[in-house]
């Protein structure tokens, strides 16, 4: 954390190295710092929200003027997403899943002889992801109006994800017991490679003022809203027990699942341009 947090000054420095008023400058650029709400749309019965996730975002950004009132805007952002889930319930079904120590494994890499390998039935989970964030937007802006343009913005942010770490409430069950006895417990700092989506992106449109208050130094505000479309976990293969959960009955029988969701993003940024 605190590695990105100095490249992203350092980053953001160098980019406003240039100083001329705001209003004739071809180039600005600077720091960035939001919050957001996260909105999941979920693609499988067996799960549902559970409640709002959040995004908080640090960066650096860069308008280049295109025309006095036209701008494309770029930079590099790291987003710290959490989204929440829990067990829908659907058709009075339980969800599990096999994990040792911190990693969950495939189903079809269960060994029920090996005592490292775990039962675990999930009933709520919250999944923590760090992003790379590359926004491609068109920027339309007014003239200055004294001290103060406002602008509207319209394009993409497109994610890349670097890492993700899941923590599940929920029971236990013994090695020498794996549908007998259970004990409620937590899986915290959880693994479970290739669950979620590399890739995230979502169209957005967001509206905001920009206040230059000192020289070419500018104070920028904005909110708006993002609907993502790509997936946020990957369809693995049930067919070849590649999956991680699965739904059962209690009657014996089993059917694997993936989890599917897509995102939308409400999110408020401050930010300071060079």
């Amino acid at each position: 954390m605190k590695k990105i947090v100095l490249s992203v000054i350092a980053l953001g420095i160098s980019l406003g190295s240039i100083a001329q008023d705001a209003a004739d400058k071809k180039v600005q650029a600077g720091l960035v710092a939001g919050f957001g709400l996260n909105f999941q749309k979920m693609g499988t019965s067996y799960l549902e929200t559970d409640g709002l996730g959040n995004d908080l975002t640090i960066g650096s950004n860069v308008i280049f003027g295109l025309t006095e009132t036209i701008g494309f805007a770029t930079g590099a952002e790291f987003d710290f997403s959490t989204v929440k889930y829990k067990a829908a319930g659907y058709l009075n079904t339980d969800l599990y899943y096999y994990y040792t120590d911190k990693e969950l494994i495939e189903t079809g890499s269960f060994d029920q002889t090996n005592d490292q390998h775990q039962l675990f039935q999930m009933e709520t989970r919250s999944q923590k992801a760090v992003y790379l964030t590359i926004p491609t937007m068109m920027v339309f802006r007014t003239n200055f109006i004294g001290y103060f343009r406002y602008f509207g913005k319209f394009g993409l942010r497109n994610s890349f994800l670097l890492s993700s770490k899941i923590n599940d409430t929920g029971n236990a069950f013994e090695p020498e017991s794996p549908l007998g006895l259970a004990t409620a417990a937590e899986n915290t700092d959880m693994k479970a490679t290739g669950d979620m989506f590399f890739f995230k992106s979502a169209v957005g449109l967001s509206a905001g003022a920009e206040w230059n208050f000192s020289g070419s130094t500018c104070l920028v505000g904005e909110i708006g809203y993002y609907y993502g479309f790509t997936p946020l976990h990957t369809n693995r293969n049930i067919d070849k027990n590649k999956n991680y959960m699965f739904a059962s009955d209690g009657s014996g029988s089993s059917i694997g699942i993936n989890n599917k969701a897509t995102q939308s993003q409400l999110m408020l940024k401050v930010s300071i341009l060079f």
